[in-house]
C-alpha cells in the first residue's frame, strides 16, 4: 500500500478512536467505514466498530462486525476475549429470536473456555446458562446454585459485574419461591454497578429487561412501571438510538394498555414493535401480541388475528388472544384446548396470565371441572408469588366459580377483592370486568340498586376504553328479559337489531357465531309473525324494547 493511503487510514483511525471516546457513535462509525485496509485496524478497533453499530441501533451490522472480531481474536490465540465476544453475540442473537444461532455462540464460548483456567469469563457463561435453565423451567434451583458460584468468583476476581449477576439470580430464585420483597431488594442492589458503569451496557440493559418482563408476568405492574422508568433513565443517558430506547417505548405502551390508554397504545404499538424487530424480536413479538389484545377487545377481529400472527412470526406465543378469538366465533371447545396446550407448555410464572382466561373459557364451554382446575392452579401460583396483579386474577376466577355455583355472597366478596387489587394496580379492563361480575352477584342477591351501580361503573370503563363488544354485551344483559313469546336471548338479539347492528356485529356483541344469530332471527320471525328485519324492529318498538347500539370500530389500523 502506498504511503498516502496508509496515512489516510491512520487519520481515519485516529478520528474514529477520538469520536468513540466522545460517544459520537455516528462519526466514529463513519470514520471506521473509511479505513481502506481493515488489516490496519486492531482488534480493539473492530470491537469499537461493532459497538458503534449497536449504539446506533443497527444490530445486524453489530453482529457481523462482532463475528469478524471473534475470528481475529481466535486466530491470535486470545481465546478469553474471543469467548466474551461470543457470549455477547449469543445474547444479541437470542434477543433477535434465533435460538439456534444463539445456542451455537454460547457453545463456542464454552469450547473456547474449556481448556483455560477459570476466570471471570467463566462466570458470564455460568450466568447465561443458569438464566436459560431458569427461564425454561421456572424452577429456582439452578439460579440459586449459580448465584453461589458467582459470589465466590466476584470475591476471587474482584468483578462487580459477576456480583450483579449473582444478585439477579438470587433475586429471581427468591421471587419464584414467593419472597418477592426480598427478591426485588436484591434486584435494586444488583443495579448499583449497572448505573455506575461497572457492567457492560450489553449486559446491564438485559438485566433491566429481564426484571421488567418478570414483573409483567407475575402481575406486579407497580414494579414494572418503576423498572421501566429506571431503564428509560439509564438508556437515555447513554444513547437515543440504540435498541433499549425502542424497547423502553414498547414496555411503556404495554403499561398504557393495562392503564386503559388504548387509543395511544393502538396507534403506536405496531410502529414501535416494528422499529425493534431486527434488534429485539422477542420484545417486538410481545408488542404485537399486546396490540392484538386491544384490537380484539375493540371488535376488530381480522386486524387482531394479523397482530397475533406477527407475534407468532417473532417467536412469541400470543395466547390466550387467539383462543379468545375462537371462542367469540363460537368455537368454545377448540378455544379451551388451545389455552390448555399453552398452559402445559409454559413454566408456572409464564402461565399465570393464561389461567384466568382459561377459567372463563372453560365455564363458557361447560367444562366445569377444567375451570376449577385452572382456578386452583391460579390461586396456588398467586399465593406463592404474592404479586397484586396475580392475586387479582385469582380472586376474579374465584368470583366466577362462586357465581356459577350459585353462591352469590361468596362471589360478591371475591369480586370486591379483585376490584380492589385491580384498582391498586391501575388495571382498567380488569377493574371493569370485576365490577361486571359484582353486578351479577348483587343481582342474584336482589340488591338491585348496588347491582345497577356496579354495572354502570363497568359500562363507563368499557365505553372509555372503546371495548365495543363488552359495551353491547353489558347493555343487552342489563335489560335482558323475555318479551312476549321471545326468550331473553332472542330479546337481546332483537334489541341489537333495533339498534342497527348487522348479524356480524350482533354476533360479536353477544359472543355468538353468525349462524347462531341467524337461527335466533328465524325463531323471532316465526314467533312474532313477521318475515323481515324491518318488520321485526317495528314489532320490537311496539313492545317497548330499548335499542342497543354497538359503536363502530375506530382507531388506526394495525397494518
Amino acid at each position: 500500500m502506498d504511503a498516502s493511503r496508509a496515512n489516510a487510514d491512520e487519520t481515519q483511525l485516529a478520528r474514529a478512536r477520538l469520536s468513540y471516546e466522545r460517544r459520537d457513535w455516528a462519526d466514529a462509525r463513519l470514520a471506521y467505514s473509511r479505513v481502506g485496509n481493515r488489516a490496519a485496524m486492531s482488534a480493539e478497533d473492530v470491537d469499537r466498530e461493532s459497538r458503534c453499530a449497536w449504539w446506533l441501533g443497527d444490530t445486524p451490522a453489530s453482529i457481523a462486525t462482532g463475528e469478524e472480531l471473534v475470528h481475529r481474536l481466535e486466530d491470535a490465540g486470545r481465546n478469553r476475549e474471543a469467548a466474551m465476544v461470543s457470549l455477547r453475540l449469543g445474547l444479541q442473537w437470542a434477543l433477535r429470536g434465533d435460538l439456534a444461532i444463539h445456542a451455537g455462540w454460547y457453545a463456542k464460548a464454552r469450547r473456547l473456555l474449556a481448556a483455560l483456567p477459570v476466570g471471570p469469563e467463566h462466570g458470564y457463561l455460568r450466568y447465561v446458562t443458569a438464566m436459560l435453565v431458569t427461564d425454561d423451567t421456572g424452577m429456582p434451583e439452578d439460579a440459586e446454585a449459580a448465584a453461589s458460584v458467582l459470589r465466590g468468583m466476584e470475591r476471587t476476581f474482584g468483578s462487580r459485574a459477576l456480583g450483579a449477576f449473582a444478585l439477579v439470580l438470587s433475586a429471581q430464585a427468591k421471587i419464584l419461591r414467593g419472597d418477592g420483597d426480598a427478591g426485588f431488594d436484591l434486584l435494586d442492589e444488583a443495579m448499583l454497578p449497572v448505573v455506575t458503569g461497572e457492567v457492560d451496557p450489553f449486559w446491564g440493559g438485559d438485566i433491566y429487561c429481564t426484571v421488567i418482563h418478570l414483573t409483567g408476568q407475575i402481575g406486579d405492574f407497580g414494579r414494572m412501571r418503576a423498572w421501566t422508568d429506571a431503564l428509560d433513565a439509564w438508556s437515555s443517558e447513554l444513547s437515543q438510538t440504540f435498541s433499549y430506547a425502542g424497547i423502553v417505548r414498547v414496555h411503556r405502551l404495554e403499561l398504557l394498555v393495562a392503564e386503559g390508554r388504548w387509543d395511544e397504545a393502538a396507534a403506536e404499538l405496531g410502529p414501535a414493535s416494528n422499529s425493534i424487530a431486527d434488534t429485539d424480536t422477542w420484545v417486538a413479538g410481545h408488542g404485537f401480541a399486546e396490540l392484538g389484545h386491544v384490537l380484539r377487545l375493540r371488535g376488530r377481529r381480522d386486524e387482531a388475528a394479523e397482530a397475533y400472527a406477527r407475534a407468532r412470526r417473532a417467536g412469541v406465543d400470543p395466547e390466550p388472544g387467539p383462543a379468545l378469538l375462537a371462542a367469540a366465533e363460537g368455537r368454545r371447545s377448540e378455544a379451551v384446548d388451545a389455552v390448555r396446550a399453552a398452559i402445559a407448555s409454559r413454566p408456572p410464572v409464564q402461565r399465570l396470565a393464561l389461567l384466568l382466561p382459561a377459567v372463563e373459557l372453560a365455564l363458557d364451554a361447560g367444562q366445569h371441572d377444567a375451570a376449577r382446575g385452572f382456578a386452583a392452579a391460579l390461586a396456588a401460583d398467586a399465593d406463592r408469588l404474592g404479586a397484586a396483579g396475580a392475586q387479582a386474577w385469582a380472586w376474579h376466577a374465584r368470583a366466577l366459580l362462586e357465581l356459577h355455583a350459585a353462591r352469590p355472597d361468596a362471589a360478591a366478596d371475591a369480586a370486591r377483592a379483585a376490584a380492589d387489587l385491580y384498582r391498586s394496580q391501575h388495571l382498567q379492563y380488569g377493574l371493569a370486568r370485576a365490577h361486571e361480575v359484582l353486578g351479577r352477584a348483587e343481582t342474584a342477591l336482589d340488591r338491585r340498586q348496588d347491582a345497577a351501580a356496579d354495572v354502570a361503573i363497568a359500562l363507563a370503563i368499557f365505553r372509555r376504553l372503546g371495548a365495543t363488544s363488552d359495551v353491547a354485551r353489558l347493555q343487552a344483559a342489563a335489560g335482558a328479559r323475555g318479551v312476549g313469546p321471545l326468550t331473553p336471548r332472542e330479546a337481546q338479539v332483537l334489541a341489537l337489531v333495533l339498534g342497527g347492528a348487522s348479524n356480524r356485529a350482533t354476533a360479536d356483541a353477544l359472543f355468538l357465531s353468525e349462524a347462531t344469530v341467524r337461527r335466533h332471527l328465524a325463531n323471532i320471525f316465526t314467533k312474532v309473525g313477521v318475515s323481515s328485519r324491518t318488520a321485526a324492529a317495528a314489532w320490537a318498538r311496539e313492545q317497548g324494547i330499548e335499542p342497543v347500539r354497538v359503536d363502530a370500530p375506530h382507531g388506526p389500523s394495525a397494518r
